[in-house]
């Protein structure tokens, strides 16, 4: 399967790898269908709590026909003999009967995927890798700049995943020949043409609607930092009525930090609807809203109906339309978030999430998604989270402008806010 590049013709030499490397292997995967078999392992290992590892070697003018390894004769010239000797001997490892995984092919690379494995996996193939180039006598050829890549994918708890984090950032000032990368489902998106360009697509269509929603809002953010204002200095006056000495210089503006694409934290900005000091209060109202939901499993968020600390003289109505979250087209304008995509949790949050939960983080988080038309804070916890993955299974340019115009349906009639 795949015949070899074009430059094979006429080849002098062949260099093949030995029997064993491709023994009991009868198929390969071409591209397009290796990369939606490691779309399926990352929702099984989510809904399992397992892992795997996804091997990229890189061919460097290596041809492959889907039964054997090869190399042109221009390659076995002696100041690259031993380089090429280095590469079969490692792909020789990847690939022996003890370590044999799924075989993908893309034009310039060869991939492996070994299901349920994990970092230990990986330090045992690399110990070999080396103990094998060393047995040889080749460890000084091994070539800085030909790395390996072993994507990892962990489907573990976030205490895992911060463990795991300094493992690889440890590994990868170390190791010079094996490099080891996370994999989400937008990487994988990303190695296709398709993938590239629907992400370069969706981007463009992110400034150019963040700014012609700042500009069509412009008037109405206005109008409602003015509100948020009054509603402030009311707040203000009261407690000074109660002998309290408020927050001084309290911003209209909200700054939060939230969990973006793949864990990174950016400031979420929003029109301040409750008073200031408001977070120190949620513990304790934690314990009323798991009486008060009526049997809605709010999961690790905090949605609360009627919550005491919203600022009166405006704070429900804004929240009911939506219009406190209008400040993040900034963040969208920025590249911190989408127009549309899964909501940004808070760092809190994700630390109680189950596995499986951690899919909505493969991509950017928006404005809106299937959750906000879908009844918002009348849903389950673990129906949100199916939303928001099936968001990023089914997610296209028509359905991100379909989910749009119902974004303003409900912005309009308030369902489903608290």
């Amino acid at each position: 399967m795949g015949d070899p590049p074009a430059d094979m013709s006429g080849t002098e030499r062949l260099e093949i790898l030995g029997e064993d490397a491709m023994a009991g292997e009868e198929f390969v995967y071409p591209k397009d269908f290796f990369l939606q078999r490691i779309k399926e392992e990352i929702y099984r290992c989510n809904r399992s709590s397992q892992c795997f590892l996804w091997f990229e070697i890189p061919l460097k003018g290596i041809a492959y026909d889907g039964l054997r390894l090869q190399s042109p004769s221009n390659q076995v010239a002696e100041k690259n003999a031993k380089v090429l000797e280095v590469w079969k001997i490692a792909v020789q490892t990847i690939l022996s009967k003890e370590y044999m995984g799924v075989i993908g092919q893309s034009k310039d690379c060869l991939w492996c995927l070994y299901v349920n494995k994990d970092l230990r996996f990986l330090e045992e193939i690399k110990f070999n890798m080396e103990e094998n180039i060393e047995k040889s006598g080749l460890s000084e050829y091994i070539p800085v700049g030909f790395n390996f890549t072993a994507y990892f994918y962990s489907g573990k708890s976030q205490s895992f995943v911060q463990e795991e984090n300094r493992f690889i950032k440890n590994w990868n000032n170390e190791s010079y020949f094996l490099k080891v990368k996370r994999v989400s489902i937008e990487n994988v998106k990303e190695k296709t043409f398709h993938g590239i360009y629907t992400r370069g697509l969706k981007r463009s269509i992110d400034i150019i609607g963040s700014l012609f929603g700042i500009v069509l809002f412009s008037l109405v953010m206005l109008i409602c930092a003015v509100f948020v204002k009054l509603a402030l200095l009311k707040w203000e006056a009261q407690q000074r009525k109660l002998g309290r000495e408020p927050p001084r210089n309290s911003s209209v503006l909200f700054k939060q930090i939230r969990v973006g694409r793949n864990g990174r934290l950016f400031k979420c900005y929003k029109f301040r609807t409750m008073y200031p000091g408001a977070d120190k209060e949620k513990e304790e109202l934690k314990k009323r809203q798991e009486t008060e939901d009526s049997g809605i499993n709010r999961g690790p968020t905090f949605k609360m109906d009627n919550d005491p600390r919203i600022l009166k003289y405006g704070g429900a109505f804004l929240r009911k339309h939506s219009l406190d979250e209008l400040p993040q087209f900034f963040n969208v304008l920025k590249g911190d978030m989408s127009l549309v995509g899964p909501r940004p949790p808070t760092p809190d949050e994700i630390k109680e999430y189950e596995a499986w939960h951690y899919i909505r983080l493969a991509v950017k988080p928006g404005l809106t998604c299937i959750w906000q038309i879908s009844g918002r804070n009348d849903i389950d916890f673990d129906e949100w989270m199916r939303l928001d993955n099936r968001y990023i299974r089914e997610r296209s340019t028509l359905g991100d402008l379909n989910l749009k115009l119902k974004t303003i349906e409900i912005m309009l009639n308030g369902k489903g806010a608290s």
